[in-house]
């Protein structure tokens, strides 16, 4: 099967195309000059791109909910599919170096950032952000892309590991202000009151990872006291002061708040000053 039967099948399988120059890895700057932004499902359009260039790379891009992991040494590919098995049951294609991209479904209401690299040799694609280079191209060199497991549709893709997303969410600083001893509720609360002010001031790029943490953080809370709506209604409206759309702040507080409510924070011996030390290793330890 040539390379334009392949960019068919993924357009056809809910994945958007990009033509790559031939023997490259970069976009077609011809055929599609504002690069990964031209990049689409629309078979004829495929089809005219392979007929002025049958030798071009195909190049995929997943959508906003899909995650490519992007493995550049075998040994991080090694090291995660024993730790998260189920790695091994997503589709999967090995490139020319020995590496590997899995497709995986991330949770409702998550998003990471492409810029992301927590975990040496590994990268984030896809989520409608960063490409990846797929079957059947070959480099310049002869070296080919080749699925080892078939990719499939994104709502039959198998969703990302909750350990391992959480390795990929920055843990949340200390709260900006100390919070005064006193009463169980009145700490939740003064907690809370930071964490929004954290979310409201995140800059542009961050928004979205920055609620995640400290809605995981707050979800910490609820077994100790914290009020679930309260928690939601404060983190929601300091993502709207920051900028970002009302749905995806409303999924993403929900995700991380029952996410967090399953893993409670530890409050013993509790020191304002040690309480994002705390957190932070809370959070690895989650991972």
């Amino acid at each position: 099967m040539g390379a334009l039967a392949h960019a068919q099948t993924y357009a056809r399988l809910g994945y958007a195309v990009l033509p790559l120059a031939p023997g490259e890895k970069r976009p077609h700057g011809a055929l599609v000059p504002q690069g990964l932004r031209q990049a689409t499902s629309s078979v004829a359009l495929l089809s005219y791109w392979w007929k002025v260039c049958p030798k071009c790379g195909v190049g995929l891009l997943a959508p906003r909910g899909v995650l490519a992991l992007d493995f550049d040494e075998p040994e991080a590919w090694e090291g995660l599919k024993k730790a998260y098995p189920v790695l091994k049951e997503a589709p999967r294609q090995k490139t020319p170096r020995g590496g590997f991209h899995a497709f995986l479904a991330l949770p409702e209401g998550v998003r990471l950032s492409a810029a992301v690299r927590r975990i040496p040799g590994l990268d984030l694609r896809g989520m409608g952000r960063a490409y990846v280079v797929a079957a059947p191209t070959r480099l310049k060199d002869g070296r080919g892309y080749a699925w080892e497991v078939p990719l499939r549709p994104p709502e039959e893709l198998p969703t990302l590991p909750e350990g391992l997303l959480l390795r990929f969410l920055p843990p949340p600083p200390p709260p900006p202000r100390p919070v005064e001893r006193g009463a169980i509720p009145g700490r939740l609360l003064a907690l809370l009151k930071a964490y929004a002010r954290a979310v409201a001031g995140a800059r542009e790029g961050t928004r979205h990872n920055t609620l995640i943490s400290y809605a995981l953080a707050a979800g910490g809370l609820i077994p100790h006291g914290l009020d679930r709506e309260e928690a939601a209604a404060a983190l929601i409206a300091a993502a709207l002061a920051a900028g970002l759309p009302e749905k995806e702040a409303r999924d993403a507080v929900a995700w991380g708040l029952k996410v967090g409510e399953a893993r409670p924070l530890d409050l013993e011996d509790y020191k304002p000053t040690t309480h994002g030390a705390r957190l932070y290793a809370r959070l690895r330890r989650w991972a």
